[in-house]
C-alpha cells in the first residue's frame, strides 16, 4: 500500500498501513516498532505525520508506548475472571506463563481503623505490608499492594521470597486456604511512580481491583490492591449453573 495523495489524510493512511502489517504478522504482540527516523524513511513522510499515526495507533490500543524504551505492538490480553480464589502464581501456571515477582518494600506497620474493619483485627495491631512488581513471562503485569495480620500470621514476613507462591505459604505454614474474596473494580490513570513500575505512560488507564479474601470461617486472610494496564488485561465474568467460578 503507497501513500495516495488525493484521498485520506497522509497519517490516517499510515495508520492504516501499519495496522494491516501488524494484523498480517508483520510486527507481532510485544515486537518493538521501529523508530519515528525508520518509519519516516519507510513512508517518505513527515516526523509529525508518523507521530499523529502513531499517537492514532495507541489510542485504539494496537501499540503501547513504554517510557525509555519505544513503541511496542500491544500484548495479547490476558483474561482475568474476577470470582477466583486463586493466587497469581497460580494463575499464571493456570495461562501456561511464568509467574516471577520483586519485592518493592516489605513493612511492618499498624492497623488503622479502616484496616483493622477489613481485615478483622484490633487498631493499632501489626499488619504486614507487602508491596510488589508481579511479572508474566518477564514482563511487569500488576503492582500489587497487601496487607496480612501478623498476629494471625507471625513472622510471615520471613517467609516470602521473591518466586514462592504466598497462598501456598498460608497454605503449608498456617493451614489458611482462601475459599472466597470481594473486589471492587474502578479505573484510574497510572501517576508517575507507577507508570515507571508497570513501564507504561503516565496517565496510562489502570485497573485498580481492591481484594478482600476470606478462608472457609469467613474470617479476612489478606487485603490487596491490584493494578495493571487496562489494555493488557481482559476482566470477566463466567457463571456456570448454581455456581460462578473464576480466575485471579
Amino acid at each position: 500500500m503507497s501513500i495516495n495523495h488525493a484521498t485520506q489524510p497522509f497519517y490516517m493512511q499510515i495508520r492504516q498501513m501499519i495496522h494491516e502489517d501488524i494484523n498480517n504478522g508483520k510486527y507481532k504482540p510485544d515486537e518493538k516498532l521501529p523508530t519515528e527516523a525508520e518509519l519516516c524513511e519507510m513512508y517518505q513522510v513527515s516526523r509529525i505525520t508518523i507521530r499523529k499515526a502513531i499517537k492514532t495507533l495507541v489510542d485504539e490500543g494496537s501499540l503501547v508506548r513504554i517510557q525509555g524504551k519505544g513503541t511496542y505492538v500491544t500484548s495479547k490480553k490476558i483474561k482475568n475472571e474476577l470470582l477466583s480464589v486463586s493466587g497469581f502464581s497460580e494463575f499464571s501456571h493456570q495461562l501456561g506463563m511464568i509467574p516471577d515477582s520483586r519485592i518493592i518494600r516489605s513493612n511492618v506497620i499498624h492497623a488503622n481503623q479502616e484496616m483493622s474493619e477489613r481485615l478483622q483485627v484490633k487498631k493499632d495491631s501489626p499488619i504486614l505490608e507487602l508491596v510488589r512488581l508481579m511479572y508474566v513471562d518477564r514482563r511487569p503485569l500488576f503492582f500489587d499492594q497487601a496487607y496480612y495480620s501478623l498476629l494471625r500470621f507471625p513472622d510471615l514476613e520471613k517467609k516470602i521470597g521473591l518466586q514462592e507462591s504466598t497462598y501456598q505459604i498460608l497454605k503449608e505454614e498456617f493451614q489458611t486456604e482462601i475459599t472466597t474474596n470481594e473486589k471492587v473494580i474502578d479505573v484510574i490513570l497510572a501517576n508517575k511512580e507507577i507508570a515507571n513500575l508497570l513501564q507504561c505512560e503516565t496517565g496510562a488507564t489502570l485497573f485498580r481491583i481492591e481484594k478482600i479474601a476470606f478462608d472457609h470461617n469467613d474470617q479476612s486472610v489478606h487485603l490487596s490492591i491490584f493494578m495493571c494496564e487496562t489494555n493488557k488485561v481482559s476482566l470477566t465474568v463466567h457463571r456456570s449453573s448454581g455456581a460462578e467460578t473464576s480466575q485471579f
